[in-house]
């Protein structure tokens, strides 16, 4: 790879090419030399970090003293060394965050770039922040908050998309580098680009992700009008939009569009995210538009899915007139909803020690409950939870013969995440 050659297109920079790299959804990072000097690092990177941009520049243990004795250097140092690329999933990182130490768990990969000579020249690091068990307890307990929190996050993704110009020009006199290694970044990022030269929006680049969600291949698009490579959009307002973006110079972002994309078989539908976003040449005028593009599909699905469930799920609870709870043997803490808490008597509090619910057992049944929870938890069980026994509070001196059945769930590492399951009240149904 020759880094010296340069670009023959004013009206097109590398400048541009890091902007739409730090567009990205996923919290990025560029390293580069064995010391592993941070060349680049979107916003969502810095967030992870806890960091602003002034460690931009620096070497990974001076602008972040806290990974000293976390294996993330050696990981580094060994990809620059070797060329391979390593990721992981579910790892801990520990990092500071206004002044105090926090520890999230991430799937991040380090990817070692070559050159023509198979030499690594810089390392892109891309990371995802795990989901936590509060989106169990939002699910069952605050449905309409999460539906809300899940429209608002994606809302602010595609607005971290659209707001780093400024920091990305600083960046890039940082990064340094020639146009065919941003190019060479640009083919692997995560997120689908594509660059569309003048009025007729001539494709004139379109990375390994966007082809994938247009249903192409390269030959088939490359050097050609946008309206002409992809006759399957004909009907649909992308092309308008082009035209929109490049006659007003004004950018255009759609949040959950549904589109018609080809496919083997024809047509299929499609959410999409998307940028398109004016470029201006050297005296300021429109001269193309770069589009940024991220499919998602299936998380919509999945999530318009977990809403359907969800209502069901509710719905039967209150049909049923059954209490929820949630237990979490890593940190022995309990919840359940409204009905759960007043049948024990317990505080308002989200989450409280399992030992304070137990309180409310009366004591003859108490040691068997505690005993029918370890058994569930135990490697050899079965992994379901069914007991009856009488609970007790001062606001209900006559107390109540409940019925309980649950569920353990673990993850892929076969690791206990929850306990969860139902409560029905049998007190008459016994006496009957």
């Amino acid at each position: 790879m020759n880094i010296e050659k340069q670009s023959s297109r004013e009206d097109f920079s590398g400048a541009l090419i890091i902007q739409a790299l730090g567009c990205s959804p996923e919290a990025t990072a560029i390293y580069t030399d064995e010391s592993m000097i941070i060349r680049f690092a979107n916003e969502g990177m810095l967030e992870v970090w806890g960091k602003n941009p002034t460690v931009i520049g620096k070497p990974l243990l001076q602008a972040l003293p806290e990974l000293e004795g976390q294996p993330f250097l050696g990981l580094l140092q060994q990809v620059w060394r070797s060329g391979q690329t390593y990721s992981v999933s579910d790892a801990p990182v520990h990092v500071i965050k206004n002044g105090k130490t926090t520890t999230e768990y991430y799937d991040y990969e380090y990817k070692a770039l070559l050159d023509n000579d198979g030499q690594t020249w810089c390392i892109l690091n891309t990371a995802r922040k795990v989901s936590s068990r509060r989106e169990y307890l939002e699910r069952i307990q605050r449905k309409e908050e999460k539906e809300q929190s899940m429209v608002e996050e994606m809302a602010a993704t595609m607005e971290e998309l659209s707001s780093t110009n400024d920091e990305l020009n600083s960046s890039l006199k940082l990064l340094g580098e020639s146009r065919e290694h941003i190019r060479t970044i640009i083919e692997q990022a995560p997120v689908g680009i594509a660059m569309l030269q003048g009025p007729e929006h001539i494709i004139e680049i379109a990375n390994p992700a966007i082809l994938k969600i247009w249903g192409h291949e390269l030959k088939e698009v490359q050097g050609l009008p946008h309206e002409v490579a992809r006759p399957e959009l004909i009907g649909q307002p992308i092309n308008k939009w082009l035209h929109e973006v490049f006659n007003t110079g004004q950018q255009r972002t759609n949040n959950e569009f549904s589109v018609y994309l080809k496919d083997k078989n024809g047509l299929r539908k499609a959410i999409v995210n998307s940028i398109y976003q004016p470029v201006l040449s050297s005296d300021g005028l429109v001269s193309g538009v770069l589009v940024i593009l991220e499919e998602i599909t299936l998380q919509v699905v999945d999530r318009r899915a977990n809403e359907k469930n969800q209502q069901m799920l509710l719905m039967a609870v209150e049909a049923g007139d059954l209490a929820t709870f949630f237990y979490e043997p890593k940190t022995n803490l309990f919840s359940g909803n409204a009905l759960l808490k007043s049948w024990f008597g317990l505080p308002e509090a989200d989450t409280i020690n399992l030992k304070i619910a137990l309180s409310s057992i009366l004591d003859e049944d108490r040691t068997r409950v505690e005993e029918a929870i370890s058994e569930s938890l135990s490697d050899t069980s079965d992994r379901n939870y069914f007991i009856e026994y009488r609970i007790h509070h001062p606001r209900d001196p006559n107390g109540r013969l409940v019925q309980a059945r649950g569920k353990v769930f673990r993850d892929r590492q076969e690791n206990l995440t929850s306990l969860n399951g139902t409560l029905r009240d049998i007190t008459e149904q016994k006496k009957g």
